[in-house]
């Protein structure tokens, strides 16, 4: 009998982010009758550490801080004590740190660092692309990843176990949520710009945003001009552990994001609409190829604040034309982010990659 092949799952970071989420359920989904895990983190005690610590067959932490040349050699040190026969990295840290000894130990190399859409910039950019040359497989989650690189590559989406999320509560107040961290990615100025006509026209009950950042204190100074009235409807969570809670209660979910840095797949999206929360999303970079405008959700030019408005109270006013659209995001979940589909192509990668090696 063949022994299990081993994969080291190599990340920046274990934060509440999306491409995070991605690993924890694929350590989580995978065949572990076939595959033995690692995980190798260059930061400590974060949102997901302690489940990825729980699931993973073999788990290192590294530390970047006292040196850049430093942590090549604890790298190896991992690389020795597990002994993988895949290596899939999900940034460009990641990737950098772990070229050399998955080529010294003979290791496939799996890049998965295309989360984005224009996200890395000039000399950045540049090394990511060499290393994403230099690797076995490139996978991007969205197919205008792999163009905005210029490579090519499989396309492996973001994909969501439906099982987290609770049966939606009765409807009652009609609330707005956008589910982002506050950095210059994501645009909060354009949604509580939204927000604002909103509460102000009585469209929506409360709007809440969920996340952390260094733009919160920017962004909570914005909002407290808007006036007492409207201050008392606005929430701000903090990170939340199970946003499957926050969601199960909203009814809209928006996502905005900067033109600059472009947007990959969104797990904010997907979470949406397996939650029942009708997404609005700004016409950027992957989006499209979640929402179908109109169909399962909206994209949007998210400066068109009357165009929004004209959408959120359709939904509002409409209960039939929401449940169809609610139904229809279900049903891409189900079908296009399923964990099945997915997972089973990536299996398939690792199965190639290994074939006639592992004994």
């Amino acid at each position: 009998m063949s022994r299990r092949i081993k994969i080291l799952f190599v990340t920046d970071g274990l934060g509440n982010g999306g491409k995070e989420r991605q690993l924890i359920e694929t350590i989580k989904y995978l065949d572990r009758n076939k595959y033995s895990t690692g995980v190798l983190t260059f930061n400590s005690s974060q949102h997901y550490t302690k489940k990825a610590r729980a699931l993973a067959d073999y788990f290192e932490e590294v530390s970047k801080d006292k040196s850049r040349v430093e942590p090549f050699f604890q790298v190896f040190n991992s690389f020795e004590k597990f002994k993988p026969d895949i290596v899939h990295s999900f940034d460009l840290l990641s990737s950098c740190y772990t070229y050399v000894p998955s080529k010294l130990y003979k290791s496939a190399i799996v890049n998965a660092s295309i989360q984005d859409v224009g996200l890395d910039k000039g000399r950045q950019k540049k090394v990511k692309k060499y290393l994403i040359s230099k690797s076995d497989v490139c996978i991007s989650n969205s197919y205008k990843g792999l163009i905005s690189y210029e490579t090519e590559g499989a396309v492996l989406y973001n994909f969501i176990d439906k099982r987290r999320f609770l049966k939606r509560e009765p409807e009652g107040n009609f609330d707005a949520v956008m589910t982002a961290n506050f950095t210059r990615y994501k645009d909060y100025i354009a949604y509580f710009n939204v927000i604002k006509e909103l509460l102000g026209r009585s469209i929506i009950d409360k709007a809440f945003a969920a996340g952390s950042g260094e733009k919160l204190n920017e962004i909570k100074g914005l909002v407290k001009s808007f006036g007492d009235n409207l201050n008392r409807k606005i929430i701000f969570t903090g990170n939340v552990p199970n946003i499957e809670e926050i969601l199960s209660t909203k009814s809209i979910g928006f996502l905005f994001s900067t033109e600059e840095y472009g947007e990959g797949i969104s797990n904010s999206i997907l979470e949406y609409m397996a939650s029942g929360v009708i997404a609005i999303a700004s016409d950027i970079g992957s989006s499209d190829e979640i929402i179908e405008n109109g169909k399962n959700g909206f994209l949007v030019d998210k400066h068109n604040v009357n165009e929004i408005i004209t959408i959120v109270s359709k939904l509002k006013n409409d209960a039939d034309y929401t449940e169809n659209i609610r139904q229809n995001a279900y049903r891409t979940i189900s079908e296009k982010f399923s964990i099945e589909k997915n997972i089973l192509i990536l299996e398939n990668i690792y199965k190639k990659l290994t074939a006639g090696r592992i004994e």
